[in-house]
Formats: C-alpha cells, sequence, structure tokens
C-alpha cells in the first residue's frame, strides 16, 4: 500500500479515536498535560504498527497501548504520583455536571492506579471484564476482585450527601 493511502487511513481512525482516547486518559492521569502526552504517545506506536494492525481493529490496540502506557508511568514516577502539585489540580465550576465529573475524579484518586484503571474501562468503556483482565494483563479473578473492592471503596465517597466533603 502506498504511504499516502496508509497516512489517509490513519488519519481517519485518528480523527475518529482521538476524543475516546483523551477522555479515558484524563480520567486514569486526572491531568490534562499528561493525558495529551499518554495519547500522543500511544498513537505515534500504533503509527508505527499500522502496517500489521491496521487490517484487524486498532482501536483495542491503541487502548492498550495507552493503558500500559500509564502503568509504566506510575511505575517510574511513584514519588510524584503521591505527591501531586496542588498546581496542576483543575479549578472547580459551578456547572453541575462539571462539578460531578470533577467528584468522581477526585473518588478516583483514593483508588490504587490499577483499581481506577478497572473501573474506568468497566464503567466508562463499557468492557467486560474478560477484556479487562486481557487489556491489563490480569488474572480474571483479580480483575473482579479490584471491581468490588473499587466501588466498596467509592461508594461512601460518592453517596449523595451534600454535606459530606470528599476530601
Amino acid at each position: 500500500m502506498r504511504t499516502r493511502d496508509r497516512d489517509a487511513e490513519f488519519h481517519d481512525f485518528y480523527v475518529a479515536e482521538v476524543p475516546r482516547l483523551r477522555s479515558i486518559a484524563l480520567m486514569l492521569t486526572a491531568d490534562p498535560s499528561a493525558a495529551d502526552d499518554l495519547v500522543q504517545e500511544a498513537l505515534l506506536r500504533c503509527y508505527r504498527k499500522w502496517h500489521r494492525i491496521r487490517d484487524e481493529d486498532p482501536g483495542p490496540y491503541v487502548r492498550r497501548t495507552l493503558t500500559n502506557l500509564y502503568r509504566n508511568d506510575i511505575r517510574k514516577n511513584i514519588v510524584r504520583r503521591k505527591h501531586p502539585p496542588d498546581a496542576q489540580k483543575p479549578e472547580p465550576s459551578h456547572a453541575g455536571s462539571v462539578e460531578d465529573a470533577l467528584r468522581v475524579g477526585r473518588a478516583l484518586q483514593d483508588l490504587s492506579p490499577i483499581r481506577r484503571a478497572v473501573v474506568i474501562l468497566r464503567y466508562y468503556e463499557d468492557l467486560p471484564e474478560r477484556a479487562i483482565a486481557e487489556i491489563l494483563d490480569r488474572p480474571l479473578g483479580t480483575v473482579k476482585s479490584d471491581l468490588h473492592r473499587a466501588l466498596a471503596t467509592l461508594k461512601p465517597l460518592l453517596e449523595d450527601d451534600p454535606v459530606k466533603e470528599i476530601r
């Protein structure tokens, strides 16, 4: 296949996938800049393998790449993850849906990175537990346990109690 055709195919894929990838990355990192970096790197790696993956469904490949990049970043930056700078936290808005999204984002930060990824892949991406196990390279039983424990942690944080403050 000619390079121009391959680039056009990838461009169409890129345009279709960027919003979804950015949303996933933003929920994983809670940092717009880091999310953009993850998406850019995942798409770059996808482009490099485009000749091999374009005939299959490249969406799962790029989402798995994004998730793996996130996991690698966490391993390399444990200290940064435990002590995030306050300046990078988004300003709260008065709009209800934005406040809800920020509230969920803060609650997700209380989860371990792997449990956060499990919750996002299950409820945002609507993936079955088996697919999550494959993406995260974890046993199915462990994914189910992670999901159960994550929901137990999130439930008290997200109950509709206006008096209760989430950190």
